[in-house]
Order: structure tokens, then sequence, then C-alpha cells
């Protein structure tokens, strides 16, 4: 049994345990990445077992994968700086202190959710409805994670690029070949590929267009959430991180820019994170080995990134953990377990490859 097989066997007894429906998982290295999944595509309307090629609802995996690697690159590009204020890309925006690298980092006092924000519709109506709300804290003085503020992150790039959904194709998925990692499945005649989500009273079974409201309120294309995408696409993000920005001849971003992530830029705060990422911290829940120098994601809906620049490798977990209904909690748990079980075996499996056996 390899590193990834081990882990397997943790997600086919939570899925016997009926604490997921199944999942799409990868142990993703520069010498061959191994791929698995375990369980069911689908509960409800009927069952239908997961494959490899599942597509499944990021959620907020989108801010690090899509929306933090297109303002990297309009940095790069010279269209502003990470010390930028929002209100310079946005100038109805009234709190002028907020900073572009404050939104990457949650320490922008930008409030991450209101309920009141379901009674709109559109780009328009919903910034005019969050833009003008007070800040929870002065900018740049504590952390607190904000949905908002990456919804606003999306509409500043969107001011230099058009389209977030279709810079994002043109200049990282498909440069990387990552062809079926999408905003709008379903819309796209990828629906039938799908883990659906939640099953809820004003949208039924949601299958192929995003699960969170705030995006599905922006047509399904927005900063904080949107993306879908399968393991083997997401491989090859991953080992673009580890390769410096490059991999299979298309430069994502600059080497100086990965190393930018591999920085800590909230340390003394509630919580450890790098521009779009989580980084190092032991309250993430994503299991006790991670290395000094790592990154780290989750989406509501029950997925996760893991990028480790120490062993250079990295973690894939796509669940539908909210399928049907989001009762089902145990993810954390779940992807602890995942991470601890992996991370020994494949640090067992090197140090036996370096000994020769």
């Amino acid at each position: 049994m390899n590193a990834l097989d081990y882990g397997k066997k943790i997600i086919d007894s939570h899925v016997r345990d009926k604490e997921i429906p199944g999942a799409c998982f990868a142990l993703v290295t520069r010498e061959g990445t191994r791929f698995g999944c375990a369980g069911y595509k689908s509960l409800v309307p009927r069952l239908e077992k997961v494959s490899n090629d599942t597509l499944y609802d990021l959620a907020s995996v989108t801010k690090a994968v899509s929306t933090t690697t297109v303002v990297l690159k309009l940095i790069e590009e010279g269209c502003f700086t990470l010390d930028t204020p929002l209100s310079d890309l946005l100038p109805d925006f009234p709190h002028k202190k907020v900073t572009i690298k404050q939104i990457l980092t949650h320490t922008s006092g930008i409030c991450h959710d209101d309920k009141a924000y379901k009674a709109f519709y559109g780009k328009s109506d919903i910034w005019n409805f969050f833009k003008n709300k007070p800040l929870e804290f002065e900018p740049g003085t504590d952390l607190s994670y904000s949905d908002f503020g990456y919804i606003a992150l999306g509409f500043a790039a969107e001011k230099f690029v058009g389209s977030l959904e279709t810079f994002s194709e043109k200049t990282i998925f498909q440069p990387l070949k990552m062809n079926e990692t999408v905003y709008r499945p379903a819309a796209k005649g990828l629906g039938h590929r799908c883990a659906p989500t939640e099953q809820t009273a004003d949208r039924g079974i949601i299958c192929g267009e995003v699960h969170d409201g705030k995006a599905w309120r922006l047509s399904g294309v927005s900063g904080n959430a949107g993306l879908f995408s399968t393991t083997a696409d997401l491989s090859r993000f991953v080992l673009m991180l580890l390769n410096g920005g490059e991999w299979d001849g298309a430069r994502i971003l600059s080497e100086s820019t990965v190393n930018l992530l591999k920085r800590c830029y909230t340390q003394g705060y509630s919580a450890r994170r790098t521009l779009g990422w989580i980084c190092n911290d032991p309250a993430a829940k994503f299991g006790d080995y991670y290395s000094d120098v790592c990154l780290f994601h989750t989406g509501f809906a029950g997925t996760s990134v893991y990028v480790d620049f120490v062993r250079r490798c990295g973690i894939l977990l796509l669940t539908n953990r909210i399928h049907p209904s989001r009762d089902n909690v145990k993810i954390q748990e779940i992807r602890n377990q995942f991470h601890n079980v992996v991370l020994l075996h494949f640090d067992e499996e090197e140090r036996l490859k370096q000994k020769g056996e």
C-alpha cells in the first residue's frame, strides 16, 4: 500500500458511517500524482458512484485558486500594488484605508456576511448593499474572514480584465491545461459531471450551480466562490506553485510572486495568513504534520487544497459534504485524519527512498 491507499481507508470508513457521500483525492508530487476516489457522487435523487472525473463545487477555494491568482497577475503587470487602496480602483468605496493586501489577508475589516443580501440580485445591487456597511474594525488591526472583501476584490479585478471568468480561463486554466476547471458548469453542459450539494427549499438539489448564495446572486461568477474543478486539474495548479509559478511550459506567476506566498503577513493576529491562503496555522484543521512553509484553503462545500513547499507535495481532498444536507459537519475531523495518515506514510516512503530500500 502507498500513502494515498492509507488515506483512502480513512475516506472509506467515513463514507460507511454516512459522514460524507464520497470524495476524490490526490497526493501531488513532481515525480507523479496519485489519484483516488471513494463512495458516491450523489445520494439523492438517485445513488451515483463517484469517479475521478467528477467536478466539485470548490466554494471558497475559488478565492485562492482563481481570485488571488488573478490579483497577483495584475500586480505583476503593474495595474496596482498590494498597498493600493481599494477605493483607488472602486472610487465609490467609502473606506479609504482598506488596501488590496488587507483584503487578501482578511485584515480589512470588511464584514464577512449579512443575510440581508438575500434581498438583492446582480452586481450593482449587491455592491450598493454592502459597500457602505461599517467596517468591523480599523483596517490592519485585526483579522476576520470576509466573503464580501473577496467579492469587492473580484469587482476591482474586473475593472482591468473585463470578466473574471474569461480572464482566469485564458491566463490560468487554459495554459495549465486545466480544461475542466470552470464557472457555471451546468450552463456549459457539464451539470451531469458535477457532484450535487445541498437540497434547499428555494433551489431544490443544487447541481452544477454554485452553492454559495452571494455568488449565485452574481450569476455564478464571483471573487468569493463559483469555481468547479477536478483533482486532475487542481493537481496541475499545485504543481505550478511547487515549481515556482510555472508548469509544463506555462508560466502563470513569477517565482518572486510565489515566494511572497511563502510569507506570513499576520504574525500576532488570531490566524496565520499569507496572500489569499492560510499558511502554517495550527488552528486551521489540516492535520498535525504540516510543514513550516505551506499553503492551505478550504471551501464550505467540503473541499480543500494543501501545498507543501518543504516536502514538495500537495494534498487534494474534494467532497460534497453538504449533500444533501449541511448537517454533515465532520469534515474537519475527516480532513485532519486524512492529512495525517497521508503525510506520515509519505514521509516514510521518502525515508525509504533515500535509504535506497
